[in-house]
């Protein structure tokens, strides 16, 4: 019997791992934990979403001779007053991966790994986990208004001639002479507004003249295309003098979020139609945007592991990323994103002690 044992005991002694840790705290490490050895510090990753929304503004402006629209050319279908509103026309979700800072641990080396330099060969051969680097969007803040409507000026000064008589005594005689005077005054905005409405009908008139070969000079394909394009161009620039414009221009805004498997439902922004984008939520539910993340894995599989009595243990923890199918929520609508693979919804973990060259550097970012 003694030498069954003793051979036992030989055994064990010879195929004692020599890289295992001696212990594994989680941060902040308890109070009776009495740690001498060197340690290291590993982090489990997390994954975060870098959010590129953009933002659709349609900018509703009045033309300077609105007021004139319905009198002079009969239009009654114009803008009549400035609105600005917004919408969110896209989402984008680009996963990337950052230190969990809630899952720090502490690793106290064994005298067997201090007398073999595993720090350095740690340090040496760490390949932390990648994190991606994202440019900066260029937001385009050129004036996007139309340069004819924009810069539009009519001439507002016209000349007018009075003709009246003066009493002059010529050679003795009293004379009536006429006197035309020349005075330049400045036309009304309705004058202005009368005199673009003209302009349109000339336009139009040109325009029929060309349909209607009414001209002596033949035209080929090209040419009369051609002229009745600049024609249709040039009607369109006066009539939005009267009936005013839309501008369309998309607002790019990227921020980052990190989902939470405590929550439901993960605030993303909010898109009020008249106030435009914020990070905050807004009062109107409406008006905000959420993310549903729902792992895919069966739910009696993560209940089961959880519920398990596992023995304590020192061992190295660790967490797998696991898919999760991801949805923008938008009050009672709700659209598909994708499937994305998600560590912190992941389980956690805890290895046998004493594992024997276990590569921790690939779990997670080692200081």
């Amino acid at each position: 019997m003694i030498k069954k044992l003793l051979f036992v005991f030989v055994i064990l002694f010879v195929f004692l791992p020599v890289y295992s840790q001696k212990a594994v705290y989680k941060l902040p490490a308890p109070i009776e934990s009495n740690i001498s050895n060197p340690t290291f510090f590993y982090t489990l990753p997390k994954t975060a979403f870098k959010v590129d929304v953009v933002i659709s503004k349609t900018s509703n402006i009045k033309g300077i001779y609105v007021d004139f629209a319905e009198k002079l050319l009969g239009i009654s279908n114009y803008c009549k007053e400035n609105t600005t509103s917004y919408k969110l026309k896209k989402l984008t979700l680009t996963p990337f991966v950052v230190p969990d800072q809630n899952s720090q641990f502490v690793v106290e080396l064994s005298s067997n790994q201090m007398k073999t330099n595993f720090l350095q060969s740690l340090y040496g051969n760490n390949a932390p986990t990648v994190c991606h680097t994202f440019s900066t969007v260029e937001q385009n803040n050129a004036d996007i208004l139309p340069d004819f409507f924009k810069n539009y000026a009519d001439v507002i000064l016209q000349q007018t001639h009075e003709t009246y008589t003066e009493t002059k005594i010529i050679d003795g005689v009293i004379t009536q002479v006429p006197v035309t005077q020349t005075k330049v005054t400045t036309k009304s905005l309705s004058q202005q507004a009368q005199e673009a409405a003209d302009f349109i009908e000339k336009i139009r008139k040109d325009r029929y003249d060309i349909l209607s070969f009414s001209q002596e000079v033949s035209l080929t394909k090209e040419a009369f295309e051609y002229l009745v394009n600049q024609l249709n161009e040039l009607e369109k620039k006066y009539l939005e003098l009267f009936v005013g414009i839309t501008v369309l221009e998309d607002i790019h805004e990227a921020f980052v979020i990190e989902p939470d498997p405590v929550f439901a439902l993960l605030p993303v922004c909010a898109v009020s139609p008249d106030k435009g984008f914020s990070t905050s939520m807004s009062s109107t539910f409406a008006n905000n945007y959420y993310l549903s993340c729902t792992p895919q894995a069966p739910a009696n599989l993560q209940e089961d592991f959880t519920n398990r009595k596992a023995k304590k243990n020192f061992g190295y923890q660790i967490r797998k990323a696991v898919p999760v199918f991801v949805s923008l929520v938008n009050g009672d609508k709700k659209e598909p994103i994708g499937v994305f693979s998600i560590y912190q919804f992941g389980l956690l973990e805890t290895l046998p002690a004493n594992l024997d060259n276990f590569e921790i550097e690939k779990w997670g970012y080692i200081y």
